[in-house]
């Protein structure tokens, strides 16, 4: 997968900061209306003593969406939570279920100021999970991907394969995430046919480059190789649909994809950024013997 066009690494959607305070919003709002007296008469009942008034309603209809909306974050990165220690794997759902079950037995039984003690918690969890997903304190290993430099041609007539999403401004070079256990050729080749779709055979010839830095949502630490390929596709443009993992940012787009003379390729990966262009001026000739 590309990086995004307006940072280093892909931009999310909804903000984790925009999530937290949506979530702190509801539970606080929706605690303190149901700490306060409610004497109005009931909205509804659920036995002949208990039942929420307004005030209960309205509380529990905040607190209720704030947890829906930490559940669904939590679930969005849940595979953070395998990087969490065993106690907490094991803690973490044995203090929401009982949390919980004393939320429900307060409103169902003689309980009344259980709920508060289950509320806490619910929200310690909830808490602590926020932090698991968003790797606060933990050791963050080092993203190594592999971006592409994919030439056909040579000397003068050297064009430089790139592509360009179809409601976001920029151009872009094919690259992506190296996966556990794969080479750095065969992820470099592999993100160049995700993203691209060119055909023919891909040759590595050689490395240009090599970039490190942090991610700007993130701040991970990455490593970033570039590889010089060459390319044998005489087509000059087309359309590709992007293949990828599912709810990665830009499966499934359709980008169009061409070679350009690397002279205007270099003006254009320097105009949208990431410093794309840092390697262009060290592509040389296409070498007799390529690394693949």
């Amino acid at each position: 997968m590309v990086q995004p066009p307006s940072s280093v690494e892909e931009q999310p959607k909804v903000r984790r900061a925009h999530v937290i305070a949506a979530w702190a919003i509801c539970t606080l709002l929706g605690g303190l209306l149901l700490a306060l007296p409610d004497d109005g008469p009931r909205m509804f009942s659920f036995s002949d003593a208990h039942g929420p008034g307004l005030l209960d309603t309205v509380g529990a209809v905040l607190a209720l969406a704030g947890s829906a909306l930490a559940w669904w974050w939590i679930w969005r990165d849940r595979r953070r939570l395998a990087a969490t220690p065993l106690w907490w794997q094991v803690t973490a759902p044995i203090a929401g279920g009982l949390g919980l079950g004393l939320v429900l037995a307060s409103v169902f039984g003689d309980f009344p100021l259980w709920w508060a003690v289950g509320a806490v918690l619910v929200t310690l969890v909830q808490v602590g999970l926020f932090v698991a997903v968003s790797g606060v304190g933990a050791h963050r290993p080092t993203r190594v991907r592999v971006t592409g430099y994919v030439t056909r041609g040579a000397n003068d007539a050297l064009e430089l394969l790139v592509f360009e999403y179809p409601s976001t401004p920029g151009t872009h070079l094919p690259g992506g995430g190296v996966e556990r256990g794969e080479l750095l050729n065969d992820a470099m080749i592999r993100e160049t046919f995700e993203e691209t779709g060119v055909t023919g055979p891909l040759a590595v010839l050689s490395v240009v480059g090599v970039q490190s830095g942090r991610f700007a949502d993130t701040r991970r630490p990455y490593l970033n190789v570039y590889f010089h390929l060459r390319a044998d596709d005489e087509r000059d443009q087309w359309p590709h649909t992007v293949i990828g993992d599912p709810g990665v940012w830009d499966t499934g787009l359709v980008v169009t994809c061409r070679f350009i003379p690397v002279a205007k390729a270099r003006e254009l990966l320097r105009d949208t950024g990431n410093t794309q262009h840092a390697f262009l001026d060290l592509l040389t000739v296409p070498a007799a013997n390529p690394l693949s």
